[in-house]
């Protein structure tokens, strides 16, 4: 089990080939025969405590009292349970290793395959297959299935990789290609590496950064990288007589111990001659990576260090210097990047794509990185992309002749200001007040629109010339505008950074040049000042705090830091007249004048450029329409600050309170109901003398805050709280109704409902298939979810995601503080837990256990009658 000198024992290969168990090393040497007679199709899997081998025939099942169509084979070395999947029934079974108290966990699955156990976190993942191929998890009791992703790619051979807690599978596409793909345990942060794989019988196995599997077609196993995938090596050099089956790699790191992640204790390879690094070693747990010192850098080997020299000839866009080797110069790229394919870019956390990462890049080796997001944004399952919570975004454009809402991909364009006298190119959005706000270059003025209520008013009339960039300070309550009689030469585009309080311009005068100041105007300083013939528009990327603008001649688009460090072009020669431009996540939007359309890039490396919307007059201005584009502003206007009734924004901090007749609790953000008997005292303010001088709207809520009365508009509605308006939230997109449900606007709230040919409650809807055995369209469900009204039925907390079974679907009845579940075609029972079958079963059995109480009963009244008689026959005999 160990080697010499107490060190870890050496990891090894066990697989299946032929009709035998073989072991092999990892490095495809000391191959020998283990057991013989195992048959051809095997599933294995080991318990490295107990030094055995545990494997199933597919076809024959034998081993012990194994079912035949055995698909799946998981050992647990902790509670010592063997569970397996039986794919033809659709069952998961589980036994003792000694073969006794055999179980049937889980039953009406579709063809489950390649069951896996963490028997520390305590979970079960398998394979499922079918027409919508998925990778489903429960506990070890068979109890919370829930589904973690669903592809439309054919699944093979699932593994866990123990070390990072993630699942590692293999995918077939159509049209034949091939990957290998993971996620972690919840099913998120996927990541997927193309491979050239062949669709055989497959076996996978992790250790350490490898993954292990067997290639039926070369009759190889062949390793990869699990972070970076590559080119694959092969393990063995010589060509099997028999295609490889099943594998596992047998080590203590893959079946660690509960109070340890190894069973035994962490060694430093660095300490031994043998890690292999030239110059320096840098341990970590399970594991080390090699270092070199400064003007050194790593061969691709990743051990051999060799000095950097600088590039010449074509080598020369290699920004960090290039290495010798035998090959030729190689680029060479900062520490925490790798090289990219084309051998001269590099990525990672230190260079200039971050890693591939949409805003935080963590190094985690000096080739290894994770993508992590900041506050209000979450982590897409690519594991790179950071997307924004709450409401989706939107688009407002200057239209010249009105103002338009566009979507980001293109789509629901909607007229929100029509001027048909004016020429208005500037505009901005005020989040605060959820106004829009405006300047026509022919009337000479600055209007305002209120969102809510369309109301417009015009806030300057006088001594304006020509207005054509417009920028709101949300946070300081301030208003921006460019105007080329008011001191520089020709000003166009401006953007203010409320948290930075600095405020940016463009100027397309002789002197072209992008410049910066205080928000008062002073400390006037230069961005950019060459290379420009007619900047216009610029934004700003707040999670970045980087400047984008554009060169209307030029068809140029660039990026800076805010101090003007950090100077790259974006786009060339690809858009025709650019005038404004607007970010956010990863995306930069860009009004083409030339061609009257939009379009939109990767912020960061100027591809995927995208012609999401023609037709359009003359587009200028663009501004992104969400809580999070323009940080810093009131914290109660996302998701109301987190509070279950008022929120209050002191100093960008949230401040909840309660209504009256209601208390904060503990957590400082749900309100309970008041009782009188505590010693709790609520005044009802409406009735206060000071609040009825106030006259509050009717849909508003007189309160006392310091002291001092206040009108507060009730949730759904906006205003001063002496006119409170209703929030049109399906026109503004501040609802969460699936996109193929309708959304109807009613008095403070929305309702949601599933359009036809679809069923769900509104926020959730699904496709009604008629060739599917999961779903009747004989009587589909259509339920209407009302929001704001606790009278209503309502979907089910995440906390009873898992409440119906199979595929049913959860409903809350505040009313009857109940739920209920609405099941799919095939189930029935209060969670949709019994099949059409098993309820037939179950009503024959009950019917069975009925008649034979009866027949009991019937054989003891008989009984005891013949007793009675024999002892009168025998007292009178």
């Amino acid at each position: 089990k160990t080697s010499s000198a107490g060190r870890l024992p050496i990891p090894f290969l066990i697989f299946g080939h032929g009709k035998a168990i073989h072991r092999m090393g990892l490095d495809g040497k000391r191959h020998r025969r283990l057991v013989t007679g195992v048959g051809t199709s095997i599933l294995l899997d080991f318990h490295f405590k107990e030094e055995r081998v545990y494997w199933a025939d597919k076809h024959t099942g034998k081993l012990h009292s194994f079912d035949k169509h055995i698909s799946g084979l998981a050992v647990d070395w902790i509670w010592n349970n063997v569970y397996w999947t039986n794919g033809e029934k659709g069952e998961i079974k589980r036994m003792d290793i000694n073969g006794k108290n055999q179980e049937t966990l889980l039953r009406q699955l579709t063809l489950p395959s390649s069951i896996n156990v963490d028997p520390i976190n305590r979970f079960l993942f398998w394979l499922s297959g079918g027409t919508t191929p998925s990778i489903q998890r429960s506990d070890v009791t068979g109890q919370m299935k829930i589904t973690l992703i669903k592809m439309a790619e054919q699944l093979q051979a699932l593994s866990i990789d123990r070390e990072d807690k993630r699942l590692f599978w293999v995918q077939f596409g159509l049209q034949g290609e091939s990957a290998i793909g993971s996620c972690d345990y919840n099913g998120n942060v996927l990541h997927i590496m193309d491979q050239l794989l062949h669709p055989q019988s497959f076996g996978i196995s992790l250790f350490l950064e490898r993954l292990y599997y067997s290639d039926a077609a070369s009759r190889v196993i062949k390793t990869v990288n699990k972070y970076t995938g590559g080119e694959p090596l092969d393990v063995n050099t010589k060509q099997m007589s028999k295609p490889p089956v099943d594998i596992k790699v047998v080590h203590p790191l893959n079946q660690p111990l509960e109070d340890s992640l190894s069973p035994f204790p962490d060694v430093n390879e660095c300490s031994h001659w043998n890690h292999g690094c030239s110059l320096g070693c840098e341990n970590i747990p399970g594991s080390y990576f090699c270092t070199c010192p400064k003007g050194y850098a790593l061969l691709s080997d990743r051990k051999t260090c060799r000095e950097i020299i600088p590039c010449e000839g074509n080598m020369t866009k290699c920004g960090h210097g290039c290495l010798a080797t035998e090959n030729g110069s190689v680029c060479v790229c900062p520490e925490g990047s790798i090289l990219q394919e084309d051998g001269q870019a590099c990525t990672g956390c230190s260079s200039t794509d971050r890693g591939g990462c949409s805003q935080l890049c963590t190094p985690v080796t000096p080739s290894r990185w994770q993508c992590d997001c900041q506050p209000g944004y979450q982590l897409h399952q690519d594991g790179k992309r950071c997307i924004a919570s709450g409401p989706p975004p939107y688009l407002l454009v200057a239209n010249l002749v009105d103002v338009r809402r566009i979507n980001p991909d293109g789509t629901g364009d909607q007229t929100l200001v029509e001027e048909p006298r004016g020429t208005i190119l500037a505009l901005d959005y005020d989040p605060v007040l959820n106004s829009v706000y405006f300047a026509s270059t022919s009337q000479k003025t600055i209007e305002r629109v209120d969102l809510n209520n369309r109301l417009r008013d015009v806030l300057v009339s006088d001594g304006l010339d020509s207005p054509e960039g417009l920028a709101v300070d949300w946070v300081h309550r301030k208003m921006y505008w460019t105007d080329k009689s008011k001191g520089l030469e020709k000003p166009r585009g401006i953007a203010v950074h409320p948290l930075a309080k600095k405020l940016f311009w463009t100027d397309i005068g002789s002197r072209p040049v992008v410049e910066r100041a205080s928000l008062e105007g002073s400390e006037r300083t230069n961005i950019a000042s060459t290379n420009l013939v007619s900047p216009t528009g610029l934004t700003i990327d707040f999670t970045e705090d980087r400047l984008f603008w554009c060169d209307q001649r030029r068809g140029l688009i660039e990026t800076a830091a805010l101090d003007g460090s950090d100077r790259r072009v974006l786009l060339e020669n690809q858009v025709g007249r650019p005038f404004d431009l607007a970010v956010f996540e990863d995306r930069l939007w860009i009004s083409d004048q030339e061609h009257q359309q939009l379009r939109s890039v990767h912020k960061r490396t100027g591809k995927k450029l995208q012609r999401i919307h023609g037709s359009m007059v003359q587009p200028a201005s663009i501004v992104v329409v969400h809580p999070l584009a323009k940080p810093g502003a009131n914290v109660c206007l996302h998701l109301n600050g987190g509070c279950a009734q008022v929120c209050e924004n002191k100093l960008g901090f949230v401040h909840c309170s309660c209504l009256p007749n209601y208390i904060l609790s503990a957590d400082g953000k749900s309100c309970l109901p008041a009782d009188a008997s505590n010693g709790t005292t609520v005044h009802l303010y409406k009735q206060n003398n000071e609040c009825y001088s106030l006259r509050c709207d009717v849909n508003a809520q007189c309160l006392l805050n310091a002291g001092n009365p206040k009108c507060l508009c009730l949730e759904g509605f906006t205003g001063d709280g002496q006119l409170c308006v209703d929030i049109d939230e399906c026109k503004l997109g501040r609802h969460n109704c699936d996109k193929t449900a309708e959304c109807q606007n009613t008095a403070g709230k929305f309702l949601c409902k599933c359009r036809a040919g679809y069923y769900g409650n509104g926020q959730t809807c699904q496709a009604l298939e008629t060739t599917s055995p999961w779903v009747t369209p004989i009587s589909p469900v259509d339920v209407t979810t009302e929001h704001h009204n606790s009278n209503s039925v309502q979907s089910c907390p995440s906390t009873h995601e898992t409440y119906c079974l199979y595929q049913g679907v959860c409903f809350y009845f505040p009313e009857m503080k109940s739920y209920a579940c609405n099941c799919v075609s095939g189930y029935m029972g209060e969670r949709c837990q019994f099949s059409d079958l098993e309820w037939l079963e179950l009503q024959r059995a009950e019917k069975e256990k009925r008649r034979n109480v009866v027949i009991a009963a019937c054989m003891v009244v008989l009984v005891s009658l013949l007793s009675i008689t024999a002892c009168v026959t025998y007292c009178y005999g």
